[in-house]
Order: C-alpha cells, then sequence, then structure tokens
C-alpha cells in the first residue's frame, strides 16, 4: 500500500501500520517516514497548545522522531483511511512502569469532525491491549477546550495542574485502570 508516496508495506521500508480504527490508520514514525512531515502540518494554530509556536519541518522531524526504538510506544503518523492523507500525530508514551501517556494532534482542516475524539478512543484501546497499564495520562493545555472534553470523554478526569506553559496551564488527567 502506498500512503502519500510511500510504501507502507515493503519489511525494508520499516514504515508500517501500527493500529487501525474505523476513519483511521495510525503510521508508527520512524527514519523511513519522514518525507511525510511538511511544513503546512506545524502552523500555528495546530502547535499553540503544544508548543507555543509553529515547527518547520526540520523541527517537527527532531521532536517526533524520539522513541523510535520501541516497538509499540513511539509518536505515530494519524492518516485518513480513505484518502491515505496525513492528517494529525499521535504519541503512546510509557511515562514510568504502569503508566502510559497518550496524546494527539490533529491538522486544522480536520477539526471538528470528531477525528480527535476518535484518535483519542484508538490510543487508549490500543494501550490497554497492548501496554496494559494500570494508569493512562494526557497533558492538555486549560486553554485548550476542545482537548479538555476529548480527554474526558474516554474516560480521564482532571487529575492536577502541572505547571504554566506558553501563558496557559498545563493539566494532567488520568484514569486508573485494574484488570
Amino acid at each position: 500500500m502506498k500512503t502519500n508516496g510511500i510504501n507502507t508495506t515493503d519489511p525494508k521500508n520499516q514504515c508500517f501500520f501500527m493500529l487501525k480504527s474505523s476513519r483511521l490508520n495510525f503510521l508508527k514514525i520512524n527514519e523511513s517516514c519522514v518525507d511525510l512531515f511538511t511544513d503546512a502540518q506545524f502552523t500555528y494554530p495546530v502547535m499553540k497548545y503544544i508548543t507555543g509556536h509553529a515547527l518547520t519541518k526540520e523541527e517537527a522531524i527532531e521532536r517526533y522522531l524520539k522513541f523510535t526504538d520501541e516497538p509499540i510506544a513511539g509518536n505515530y503518523f494519524v492518516l485518513d483511511a480513505a484518502s491515505g492523507q496525513t492528517i494529525g500525530l499521535a504519541k503512546l508514551a510509557v511515562e514510568s512502569p504502569g503508566v502510559v501517556e497518550i496524546g494527539y494532534s490533529l491538522f486544522e482542516d480536520y477539526w471538528g469532525r470528531g477525528l480527535a475524539y476518535e484518535m483519542a478512543q484508538a490510543l487508549m484501546d490500543y494501550a490497554l491491549e497492548t501496554l496494559k497499564p494500570v494508569k493512562i495520562i494526557g497533558f492538555v493545555d486549560s486553554r485548550n477546550r476542545a482537548s479538555v472534553r476529548i480527554l474526558e470523554k474516554v474516560g480521564l478526569t482532571l487529575e492536577s495542574e502541572v505547571k504554566e506553559r506558553q501563558g496557559g496551564n498545563v493539566w494532567l488527567f488520568s484514569k486508573t485502570i485494574t484488570y
């Protein structure tokens, strides 16, 4: 299968799908996938609650190539399953033993369609199935009301205010898991 010109099933490519939802495919980010990054994806409206400023393609590559050696945890491109277009980014990070962080960002052209919720729910489900955490967490800028609602909708609750960043407060949401 080719996505944005990259063969995602070629075993030599190492750029492969990790999970899917009804409308989305999640492609694990590694050095083989850098052609999927574009300057247009990391505009100020998309990044203002994450970094506080827009990112260049080079800055995005540096930021999102972290965790490439992890078999499950790491950063993901999120693609529209129908068109194959990259529509956002997601992450699963093992913060400490038993604690997994979910994170997501959706490119501006795709806001308001329920896709960020679908991303968050898919990450939650995948983390529960593969990593078996005792706690799932998510960080959100308190000014990002849409993201606050998404974390609440997937079952996380406000645990604490963590710190101030770029003029806003960062809140920690969490859910304790019992098996």
